[in-house]
């Protein structure tokens, strides 16, 4: 990696853009990615929560990624951009600081090769579900020849092909209270919810590869009361939208059947992200990348949603894992490798050659 890479890698880690952090403090922390792409030529703006990117005409050839990380406000102080041999650690060094230097060096690398019609979108709120700058990536979508994001790649160097989608399911059951030592004056909601939990768990294999697991349970007021409400939130993984549909079916069948009487059951699904699947026209850039690098990269199905799949959403090829390489994202011990950075380069400058010869 060049040196001027590596510092604005070091200032990129070193520049705090968590959680607790508003929006538009984090587009002023790194509005200093917006005036690099400004000196390429691109006419820089930023909408609510993102810095977009244009030159040229549309269709764009799009780049997306972004800015904010997961850590708190002075995890930077406390554990900084540090390189070991051919690992880089610091907060978001893969997820994903590291894919957004990647990101601007094959923003250069396009330049010099004379393609000029880009679209670059850096939001700032996608550890947040992207709720904001959703619609910026739905706009720029109906605009887009194709779409390249540049979260990290596996750690064994893999290309993300395509991306399950993420529901929000929330299980309500309401009962009604009573002495907890007196069964028959009460209907237990928490008791019925468990029954359901355990039938709706159950379902996991049941439509392809979708999986529903339930991580948070609120019941109960005192000790001696029976709960007559009990909520239940469910993270729901999905590839198709036949799949989640079918899965719904049998879900509401579940919450209809009864087994504590006087209790009701309901259920909603909120969908946070849809699924991105492999379009066959990235299939086909993909593998004439490969042969102009002479160099291949497995495919993966990744089960964590990402910005990438609000373009397919709109029938736009689109790749994700383009960024630089690493593992354990989200936690102290987050690494990537640098030795990852020149190949994806390479791998993402061919991508853009191929579209934008078709243009």
């Amino acid at each position: 990696m060049e040196e001027k890479w590596l510092r604005l890698y070091e200032k990129l880690v070193n520049t705090d853009t968590g959680f607790d952090i508003s929006l538009s403090t984090k587009l002023e922390r790194t509005f200093f990615v917006a005036e690099i792409l400004n000196t390429y030529g691109f006419e820089v703006h930023q909408e609510e929560a993102a810095h977009v990117a244009l030159s040229g005409e549309e269709p764009y050839l799009t780049l997306i990624g972004h800015l904010d990380t997961v850590f708190k406000e002075g995890e930077s102080k406390t554990r900084p951009f540090q390189i070991k041999e051919n690992l880089i650690y610091g907060p978001g060094v893969s997820d994903m600081k590291g894919g957004i230097i990647t990101l601007l060096a094959t923003v250069e690398a396009a330049r010099k090769n004379s393609i000029n019609n880009l679209c670059v979108i850096l939001n700032v709120d996608e550890e947040l579900g992207s709720k904001v700058s959703r619609e910026t990536f739905y706009k720029y979508a109906n605009k887009s020849v194709c779409c390249l994001s540049f979260e990290p790649g596996g750690v064994n160097g893999e290309i993300v092909a395509s991306r399950k989608g993420i529901v929000s399911m929330n299980l309500t059951v309401k009962g009604k209270k009573g002495h907890a030592s007196r069964l028959h004056e009460g209907a237990n909601a928490l008791v019925e919810a468990c029954r359901k939990v355990d039938k709706i768990y159950s379902l996991n294999g049941a439509f392809g590869d979708l999986t529903l697991n339930p991580t948070i349970i609120n019941s109960g007021e005192k000790s001696n009361i029976t709960p007559d409400l009990c909520n239940v939130y469910f993270d729901v993984r999905f590839s198709t939208k036949n799949d989640l549909e079918n899965c719904r079916k049998s879900i509401s069948e579940i919450c209809s059947d009864t087994s504590i009487e006087g209790t009701v059951c309901e259920f909603s699904f909120q969908e946070r992200r849809p699924a991105m699947g492999f379009h066959p026209q990235m299939r086909t850039a993909l593998e004439k990348a490969f042969e102009k690098i002479g160099r291949r990269f497995e495919l993966q199905h990744s089960s964590g949603g990402a910005d990438s799949a609000f373009f397919y959403e709109f029938n736009v090829p689109t790749i994700d894992g383009l960024g630089i390489t690493g593992g354990r994202f989200h936690s102290e011990e987050e690494y990537a490798f640098l030795n990852s950075f020149e190949p994806r380069v390479a791998l993402s400058l061919e991508i853009l050659k191929y579209f934008d010869q078709k243009r």
